[in-house]
Parts: structure tokens; sequence; C-alpha cells
């Protein structure tokens, strides 16, 4: 139930936490760490479960494989009557260690600097003061819980984390990914799948002297494939998806008919149905030998599946909608964009899920990253009430 007496409750909380908000910030901005930097995001693991600790959560740290960062997940309320509530998200960055030291955390017009300020550790402080503030009020309705992957930025390679998401988001009542939100206000209902594929083409080596027309030559079987895969991508600009050969390399000396040449290929899918056609006129390009003698092999190696806007998804942002609505958030519609997340495995398991539930902000991935400090008192605003009408959710 949302209340008048609720709303003035949560206009307290926020003004007596401004500068909390900011300090957790600070500090978890400034404890860097990118997968491969296990030590550091051990830090950033102990600093999270630290602070879950301290106002009253049930937190473990969950491992996921030997050079992967552990998940940290607390829960309160866990013996509530209804299914939980989870935020859910990623404290690893893409910024190596040091850089922190070079752009530490810092505030002007408005704006919060540092490496992940905006991708994504605004959207864990939004997280922790909204759960903080539950707990303060009283909240006792349904379980919360947190639960922050430490290798999202490069897909869980080499671990366990997707079975864990899958598995702590299912049979759920609603999950909030806490991933920025771009500055015109919406919130994220669709994702599309990125998919990583190696292309390797073999030929004959030969001299190209004595020897020209007994060589094979790899090189030039690859370019006419580039050319034809490139062609895949269909013309207009609301594609369901996508194909870019971005690396490429082959031969060993210039005086030498190359004998092998492979290539790495991005692709990006709206949709399961989209990746099928999608992988399915790749495959006919590949088998096609341009230059007789050759052969082409096309290798599948990573995925992270498409975000596609479920019943479950729409019910979950309208939900959110009509609560932010109902407060005068900032909350301006719903959006599909073309970056991954981990909010595509809860959709795929039938949970309402949205994603970009998090800090507004700019320049991802890059030095000039920011996010706006505004937003991060409006959305734990959101996300408390949102809570509270849990029931529209069910």
């Amino acid at each position: 139930m949302f209340t008048e007496e609720l709303r003035n409750k949560i206009d307290s909380y926020i003004e007596e936490n401004r500068e909390a908000v900011i300090s957790f910030l600070e500090e978890l901005v400034n404890l860097e760490g990118r997968h491969g930097e296990k030590e550091h995001l051990l830090r950033t693991a102990a600093f999270l479960k630290r602070n879950f600790d301290e106002i009253g959560m049930e937190t473990v740290l969950i491992e996921v494989g030997e050079a992967n960062a552990p998940i940290v997940t607390g829960v309160f309320n866990k013996d509530a009557a209804e299914k939980e509530i989870v935020f859910t998200g990623h404290y690893d960055t893409v910024f190596a260690a040091g850089s922190a030291g070079e752009r530490p955390f810092h505030i002007k017009d408005g704006k919060a600097y540092g490496p992940g300020v905006c991708d994504m550790k605004g959207g864990i402080a939004i997280a922790f003061f909204t759960v903080k503030a539950l707990q303060e009020f009283g909240f006792r309705n349904a379980p919360v819980r947190l639960f922050f992957v430490g290798d999202e930025e490069v897909n869980h390679q080499g671990g366990t984390a997707i079975e864990k998401i899958r598995a702590y988001t299912k049979d759920i009542l609603a999950a909030f990914n806490m991933e920025n939100r771009y500055e015109s206000g919406q919130l994220c209902i669709g994702r599309k799948g990125c998919y990583e594929f190696l292309l390797k083409v073999h030929g004959i080596a030969s001299h190209p002297g004595h020897a020209y027309d007994e060589g094979r030559n790899a090189i030039e079987e690859m370019s006419h494939k580039v050319l034809a895969l490139q062609a895949v991508t269909p013309k207009e600009k609301n594609r369901d998806y996508s194909v870019s050969v971005n690396t490429i390399k082959g031969g060993t000396v210039t005086n030498g008919i190359p004998a092998y040449c492979e290539a790495t290929i991005d692709v990006r899918v709206k949709s399961f149905a989209a990746l099928r056609t999608c992988e399915f006129l790749m495959r006919e390009v590949c088998e096609k030998p341009y230059i007789e003698g050759t052969k082409t092999k096309l290798i599948r190696t990573d995925d992270m599946i498409p975000f596609e806007t479920t019943e479950g998804v729409k019910a979950a942002y309208e939900a959110v909608k009509a609560v932010n609505d109902q407060i005068g958030g900032t909350v301006t519609g719903s959006i599909a964009v073309g970056g991954s997340s981990d909010a595509a495995y809860m959709a795929a398991g039938g949970t309402k899920v949205v994603c970009q539930c998090g800090v507004s902000g700019a320049y991802t991935h890059n030095e000039k990253e920011y996010a706006v400090v505004a937003s991060l008192y409006e959305a734990i605003r959101l996300f408390i009430c949102t809570v509270y009408q849990y029931q529209l959710f069910k």
C-alpha cells in the first residue's frame, strides 16, 4: 500500500541519506576491477557483503569459477509468504586496475564521474539504498534480494554464473536489472543478443613465383566470404539481425601463398527466430567455395542470448510505469536497445523483468562516462514505491 505517510517517509529518508549514497558510490567506484583482475574484484565483493550484512541481510558469496569473481547476494524477509523481488546487476567494469587512480570518483555540475560509475555501480547504489529503506520502514510483505555478479562484462566466460542467475530468478515475483538508463528516461524491455563466430579458411600453400597455379589463396577465399557475409545484414535500419566481420588475419610471409586465414564475426539478433534465419544464411555463404580446393568452417564461439520482449516483460514494465506515473517520476517510456545484458536469461526463464532500472548517464565503457546524480535519488524513490506495490506484479 502506498500512502501519503509513506511518501513523506521516503522524502525524509532520501534527504537524510543524500551524503551516504554519494559516499557509498564513491567507495564502490574507487574499488576498481575487471575480469582477469580477481584480487581487485574480491575487494569489491567484500565491500558489498559487509554493507549488505550491516543492514541485516543474509549475505553469501557464491563461487562461480576459479578465474571468475563470485556472486554477492543478500536477502531479507526470507520467510515472508510472497515470492521474492530481486534486484540484479554486476559489479565488474571494463576498466583496468589503475583507472580509478587516474580518474577517481568526483562530482562536477551535477554529474558523477569515475570508472564504472554509470555501468553499473550507480545501479548498485540505488538497489542498496532501496533495500536499506525497506528495512528501516519495516516492509515485511515479501522477500527482497540483491544479486550482483562479477563477470558480466565478459558474458560469464569460464564460469557458472548464468546457471545461478537462472536459478535465483526462477519463480519469483519480479526482477529489476539495474543497468544504467539513458538520460532520455526509458526503461529497457528488449535487447539484441550477441553471438560471436570464428570463420576458418584453409587453402594450399605454394610459392607465388614458380608454383602460383598450385596454390589456393586462403586470404582471397576469405575476401569473397567477408563481402558475402556482410551482405547478409538487411539494409533497413530497424533490422532483426546484423553480421559484422571485425578482425581478420592470415598468411605468414610475403613470398608465400597463404594456406590459412581466419576472421571473427559479431552477430546481433533481436530474437531467437532472427538468430536461426541469420545463422542459416551465414552457413549458406560459408558452404560455397569461391576458389576450388579451399575449405571453410564456421564455428560459434560465444553467445549472449537476446532479451526478448515477452508478455511477462511487458507486464513488469507496465507495473513500474504505473507507479512512476503515480508519483510523478522520470520514466518516459520503454525502449529496446542493441547491447546485451543478463535480463535476457531471466526473461527466457519466464521471469517478469525490466532492464535499465539504474542511474541515468552516458558514455559507458568510455573515459568520459558519467552518471546524473539527481537520478540516483529519483530511482531510489521509484523502487521503494514499486516494491510497496508488489501486488501489481502478481
